[in-house]
């Protein structure tokens, strides 16, 4: 769907940092196209469902949780079923370069999603929609860039410069128009940049003045904004200005916070198509963690869910009934009342199954995600189906070692134990603290993992050095009472 020249010039109306314009019937055309292709892609038709994606996209470019972050993953899940990548006649007909930015966007989207490691491809992505002044897209793309480089040992000077300055481009457009909170997200991205290049050739005099001259501007921009009267001076009425001070407090009177919510419930049903509207009444609603209010609160978002496919309202919705279970189990606990608790739980179990798989389902490349599907399929015993899920999530460095003890525990339960024995000990040893929960829980199950295996002296081994960290730890003692004496 090839756009002209002339329309996309003129559609920021001469400002050069103005965002590109979207209209309610602009996002209409684009859902309808959204909504076909999150069918085509439940089929497992990845090509058309990537082709309806990059059409929407058309229409409504800043689309990311909407379009780009599901084209992301049909892009993903085609490349492990096998899809073919991108030949040279396809780049040929789908140049990046396209004098027509809107174009060039669409070709990045398209190449994107029928490779979506390709590293040029991202960063065609990146370099367009900032020519077209999609903005969040840009955002959205410049952390799929920043992730991709980290991750490649190919990466070099060039890549880490380009997104840097894409960064610093983004941020310094957002700071005219502005949006100051936008503006330090994209200068901090842009200084993250700068210091993965770093790391990777330390001592470099030019990137460490590109780098602080950059954290000078962010620092700048932070000053100016926390010093300046932004809120006061964008807020006329000083009774709004006081809601709004109040609504980002995390406690309130009983009285006040039922009478923001009040004003909230209003301004959403005058308006309920209204993102901001949804996420003010939503959040206060589950301010007071009360059931009641959590139901509304659900209710709201589901509702946004169905209208606009948005898939953030229906994450928000899921997040707050698992919480909700989550109470309600500790408060049956609490309550002495085992029974309900283990019903609790089960229930919780399997909504939180449901929903981790459906999250993976739509973000297969999403490594927190895996290391959570992976919990919950560990808790309900899935093994087998738990293992490739840490395996997976053992890239991510946040969930790396947790990753660890619970592969371990997967293969203890399996009986693997020369397999347990030797990721737990692993991870130990890389681990740091040995002190914390963490560090003391691998020590108990690789202690575990010996004694299993019939290693009595490991074991002890294991056992002893855990005792003097934590001598109350778990039943670490009466293991190692137990333990036959060595021969």
């Amino acid at each position: 769907m090839a756009r002209k020249s002339k329309e996309t010039e003129a559609a920021n109306g001469g400002d050069p940092n103005a965002r590109y314009p979207i209209t309610k019937e602009g996002q209409a055309k684009a859902r309808k196209w959204f909504e076909r292709a999150l069918e085509l892609g439940e089929k497992r038709q990845y090509d058309y469902a990537i082709e309806y994606y990059v059409n929407g996209l058309e229409f409504w470019p800043d689309a990311v949780e909407e379009a780009l972050k599901a084209l992301h993953g049909c892009g993903v899940a085609r490349h492990q079923s096998g899809g073919s990548k991108p030949g040279f006649k396809d780049t040929m007909k789908r140049s990046m370069n396209d004098k027509d930015p809107m174009q060039a966007f669409l070709n990045s989207l398209w190449l994107f999603g029928h490779d979506p490691d390709n590293l040029s491809y991202i960063e065609g992505i990146v370099r367009n929609s900032g020519r077209l002044r999609a903005e969040d897209a840009a955002m959205w793309a410049g952390g799929v860039c920043f992730r991709a480089m980290e991750s490649s040992s190919k990466s070099g000077a060039k890549q880490f410069q380009f997104l840097a300055k894409q960064m610093e481009e983004l941020g310094d457009r957002a700071a005219a128009r502005g949006e100051h909170e936008f503006c330090l997200a994209a200068y901090q991205r842009g200084i993250d940049a700068y210091k993965a290049w770093l790391r990777r050739t330390p001592k470099n005099r030019d990137v460490e003045n590109q780098l602080r001259d950059l954290s000078t501007k962010l620092t700048i921009t932070r000053g100016k904004y926390q010093d300046s009267e932004t809120f006061t001076d964008s807020i006329r009425d000083t009774d709004a200005q006081r809601e709004l001070q109040d609504r980002d407090r995390s406690v309130q009177s009983e009285d006040r916070l039922g009478a923001l919510i009040e004003a909230a419930r209003e301004k959403y049903e005058a308006d309920p198509d209204q993102p901001e509207a949804v996420k003010n009444y939503v959040d206060l609603l589950r301010r007071r963690e009360r059931d009641d209010e959590e139901r509304v609160a659900i209710g709201v978002l589901v509702e946004a869910f169905k209208k606009t496919r948005a898939y953030r309202w229906k994450q928000l919705a899921d997040d707050t009934r698992m919480k909700q279970l989550g109470r309600q189990e500790r408060n049956a606990k609490k309550a002495g009342d085992e029974q309900t608790a283990k019903s609790i739980r089960e229930k919780r179990l399997g909504y939180e199954l449901r929903v981790f798989k459906e999250r993976h389902e739509r973000y297969p490349t999403d490594l927190r995600i895996r290391f959570e599907y992976g919990v919950r399929l560990y808790n309900a015993g899935q093994y087998d189906a738990a293992i490739p899920q840490f395996q997976a999530a053992r890239s991510d460095p946040k969930s790396r070692y947790w990753c660890g003890l619970y592969l371990g525990r997967c293969f203890y339960e399996k009986n693997y134990h020369s397999q347990a024995i030797e990721i737990l000990q692993e991870t130990m040893d890389a681990y740091e603290f040995e002190d914390d929960e963490l560090g003391k829980n691998l020590a108990y199950w690789c202690g575990r993992a010996y004694e299993a295996a019939g290693n009595t002296t490991e074991a002890r081994k294991t056992y002893g050095k855990l005792l003097q960290l934590d001598y109350n730890f778990r039943d670490v003692r009466d293991r190692m009472d137990n333990l036959p004496s060595a021969s």
